[in-house]
């Protein structure tokens, strides 16, 4: 294929994002053609395309196995286990004991995780639940009290999280020496042991759709995901997660993202260098 081929012209490139913020709401921003290039290189060699017209209707075409592998090439799946770290001693010292605190009797502590990736978020999470119960008291409460929904736009990504397998290298980003004891060699990579998997359900989901299926939820960790939304489909996002919460739960973004100045229907909570997002009381 020449280079000329290959190449993304200005109508093709308006085309292109605007349907694949009609798909996902992910924002391609002016200039980012070779994001477009780069992301969809080997997904337009695969289907033989012939120019970016050809793929763009393929995108708008009834070819769902296609729409789904576009999404997934378009989406960025970086992750790493404790990712950045910070906010794991935030949940542990700070939203569990609070949520445990708000917590009816016998019912369940309900955790969700938004753009999960390939794992590695909901698995640090049950990790650290399943450390931190140890410390707080028999009797009180246990890993069976949790559950957690872990959700992502792409079907092959959550198929691979769903597996619990990790390379050597995937398992070393991130992970404090403390939490090896939750891993058995297998072959060549590392499985999540079966308590820790238990904990966490896989889903495909879009956050575009209706969060009616969801259920509801006493903490949402979304993190890293609504910097790829333009504003108003990041309020939307948000205001639907306050709906999920009871009053007081609980939302975690990412280190660079905020809401500052996008709603008031969250109080902040300063811990260090984190931002804890906390519903208020009453707010509808």
């Amino acid at each position: 294929m020449s280079r000329e081929e290959f190449k993304l012209d200005k109508k093709d490139f308006e085309l292109l994002r605007k349907q694949i913020y009609r798909m996902c709401g992910l924002t391609i921003s002016d200039g980012k053609e070779y994001l477009i290039l780069h992301r969809f290189k080997a997904l337009y060699k695969s289907r033989n395309c012939r120019s970016w017209t050809d793929f763009y209707k393929l995108l708008v075409s009834g070819d769902m196995q296609f729409k789904e592998e576009a999404i997934s090439a378009i989406s960025t799946h970086e992750t790493s286990f404790f990712r950045d770290n910070h906010p794991f001693t935030s949940i542990r010292n700070k939203v569990l004991p609070e949520l445990l605190k708000s917590r009816r009797p016998g019912a369940d502590i309900k955790i969700w995780c938004a753009a999960s990736s390939t794992g590695q978020e909901p698995y640090s999470l049950s990790m650290l639940i399943h450390e931190w119960t140890r410390t707080v008291g028999a009797g009180r409460i246990s890993p069976a009290d949790f559950s957690i929904l872990a959700t992502d736009i792409s079907g092959a990504v959550i198929e691979k999280a769903k597996t619990g397998l990790f390379t050597n290298h995937e398992k070393s980003r991130g992970l404090p020496a403390t939490y090896d004891k939750y891993f058995d060699k297998v072959g060549g990579r590392w499985q999540v042991q079966p308590p820790v998997q238990s904990m966490v359900t896989f889903k495909k989901f879009n956050l575009l759709d209706s969060f009616r299926s969801l259920g509801q939820f006493d903490f949402v960790m979304c993190r890293n995901v609504l910097i790829y939304f333009d504003d108003l489909t990041k309020v939307d996002i948000v205001h639907r997660i306050h709906d999920l919460l009871p009053d007081k739960g609980y939302l975690m973004l990412g280190s660079t993202e905020t809401l500052a100045g996008h709603t008031d229907r969250f109080a902040t909570e300063h811990m260090g260098a984190v931002i804890l997002y906390r519903k208020m009381r009453g707010i509808k």
